[in-house]
């Protein structure tokens, strides 16, 4: 009788029950980290171990993936907003830090959703931030200030800082809270009628040329949507002639970072200069940093949302710059606000930055008078937590 052990047959592979989560985890990670288009559906695949056909018995496609993203964290918002005796800021802070990358995603990705979708998320944003101003303990401004709180609550999504999680919470509601109740400036009086805007003047040098047009197209439609014949197209400058100024579109997307990161550091450096002390130098230099996100939306978006574009190596000197940027805010604050330490100092210079790009980019908004001082206050007092 024989009395070798017989063959072990391998157990049948179970799918697990959380399959479907598993991937929209995992592309939502990708997506933020990584940029929606540089990730594929196969990377997707092998990041949770099944094959592209599993994957594909899940999500039809990278689309759908952002989509069901996007509408997963808005309903988790939406459910802390709806708990009856719930603080709503507190909630809305608390899903910001579980859901890091919602803020960016929106901002950066949307541009990847049909325009119907883009809409429907719009609109849901929208009744959250009328859920918000129900908060409001101030009688003006309410949905001015609900924004304000809710981009301090997704401001998580535009940076890597790691805190305790109780007392990153407990930062960003005070922040939120602090936009909810702060004593805005008195609006300009008589308010003035709306200036319609003028259509502007080209500038006679063609490489300028070239630069704002793809700081706009950049802006509206996203870095990989926008091919150098469409920036030519756009200033009148036939294709050949585009790249005796930029040779690839990175280098167009690379001289428009630098025109926006020379901006910051030149008010920066006029600010620095012109302080008293620390107090009026961090006020003035969130006034100054309001001016340029005020006045030029695209170019901010653009350094926010566009940078992942450029090569590695490109990309990590401008994100060595811009923490070099951020450090001098924290700087300041870490002298006015001595209650904080470094780490806590940058969740909220972070937590500022994002409401002035919030709030300057909010279209409806753009009808208020004042509302750059508006602003400025609210940055203010995100920092100071009153």
């Amino acid at each position: 009788m024989s009395t070798d052990t017989p063959p072990r047959t391998a157990a049948p592979r179970r799918r697990p029950r959380d399959r479907k989560q598993q991937i929209l985890t995992a592309a939502r990670d990708q997506f933020w980290s990584r940029g929606y288009h540089q990730v594929g559906m196969a990377e997707l695949a092998a990041a949770v171990d099944i094959g592209a056909s599993a994957l594909y018995r899940h999500f039809r496609s990278k689309h759908d993936l952002l989509l069901a993203a996007l509408d997963e964290d808005l309903t988790a918002a939406e459910r802390t907003v709806g708990l009856t005796g719930a603080d709503v800021v507190d909630g809305l802070a608390r899903v910001g830090l579980e859901r890091r990358g919602f803020g960016l995603l929106w901002e950066r990705e949307a541009g990847h959703l049909l325009p119907a979708e883009r809409i429907a998320i719009w609109r849901r944003l929208r009744r959250l931030a009328e859920a918000v101003e129900a908060a409001v303990p101030a009688p003006d401004a309410a949905n001015l200030r609900a924004w304000a709180a809710l981009s301090v609550t997704n401001s998580p999504s535009h940076h890597r800082v790691a805190l305790d999680q109780e007392r990153f919470r407990r930062l960003l509601g005070e922040a939120a809270h602090a936009c909810l109740a702060v004593s805005l400036p008195d609006p300009p009086r008589p308010a003035p009628v709306p200036r319609r805007a003028g259509r502007g003047l080209a500038p006679a040098s063609r490489r300028e040329a070239l630069l704002a047009a793809a700081l706009r197209l950049f802006a509206e439609r996203g870095y990989p949507s926008v091919g150098l014949t469409d920036i030519g197209a756009a200033t009148g400058i036939a294709g050949p002639s585009v790249y005796n100024h930029f040779p690839t579109k990175v280098d167009l997307l690379d001289a428009a970072l630098r025109r926006g990161e020379e901006r910051l550091w030149l008010g920066l450096h006029h600010v620095l200069a012109r302080a008293d002390d620390e107090a009026s130098a961090l006020r003035a230099l969130v006034e100054d940093y309001t001016a340029f996100a005020h006045t030029d939306p695209r170019l901010v978006g653009v350094l926010h949302s566009e940078l992942i574009h450029l090569p590695e190596e490109r990309r990590a000197v401008f994100r060595t710059h811009q923490l070099e940027y951020v450090a001098e805010w924290v700087a300041l604050l870490g002298i006015v606000r001595p209650d904080l330490d470094a780490t806590e100092c940058r969740v909220l210079v972070h937590a500022a930055l994002a409401v002035v790009n919030g709030l300057a980019r909010v279209r409806p908004l753009h009808r208020r008078p004042g509302l750059a001082s508006e602003i400025a206050t609210l940055g203010h007092a995100t920092l100071r937590g009153r």
